[in-house]
């Protein structure tokens, strides 16, 4: 599959990491279940992605901070949804996470059909990276594991992220875990707006 990525994402996708080894350091968490079906779209269809996607539970920022389900801190919904609204017409908000803040997604089921991590993202402020990290529970409580880094200052303006990619494959069939997404802004400067993050639920390639 080939992907049509906006130049200015390209080098934010350099120091994107790739999360190994998920299945082997959750493995005492797994379950031998399959997980729920998810209702999915082609988001990114108009960026050459044809590949169906599933929204991350409270994903879209639409709603109250309830509604929603993320745990915030120094981080707010927004008004102003992400402008190509490929979640819905309807859309207005988006999230910020300030200086210092996370955000961090409640938890959902991940098998070995979920290779890849897609959102839209802008740098509101200079300063720092937005890092984003998987928590995997586990019988001895919670691991947190890096999967992604956009670059301080490669993402001026809305754009989709290219495909970050997690080693969901190690994960044996039949078995799932249960992951949440978290995005932090470590340094004491700069903030950061995202919206829409969806994960592929069909194995690339």
């Amino acid at each position: 599959m080939s992907l049509v990525i906006h130049p200015r994402v390209l080098k934010a996708t350099r120091r994107i990491g790739v999360l190994t080894c998920l299945f082997v350091l959750g493995s005492g968490a797994a379950a031998f279940a399959a997980c729920p079906a998810q209702p999915v779209s082609t988001p990114f269809s108009q960026w050459g992605d044809s590949s169906n996607y599933f929204l991350v539970p409270g994903g879209s920022f639409e709603g109250s901070a309830d509604q929603v389900g993320w745990t915030l801190s120094n981080a707010n919904l927004t008004a102003g949804n992400e402008p190509f609204y490929v979640n819905g017409s309807g859309d207005q908000q988006s999230l910020t996470i300030n200086a210092g803040g996370s955000a961090t997604s409640p938890f959902f089921c991940v098998d070995n059909s979920m290779p890849d991590l897609r959102l839209f993202a802008a740098q509101l402020n200079a300063g720092s990276d937005l890092r984003i990290e998987a928590l995997v529970q586990t019988p001895s409580g919670v691991s947190t594991y890096p999967v992604g880094d956009l670059a301080d200052g490669s993402v001026p303006s809305w754009a989709p992220t290219s495909p970050i990619t997690g080693n969901t494959a190690s994960i044996p069939d039949g078995t799932t875990l249960q992951v949440a997404l978290r995005f932090d802004v470590p340094a004491d400067a700069g903030a950061w707006q995202i919206d829409d993050v969806y994960v592929d639920p069909y194995r690339a390639g």
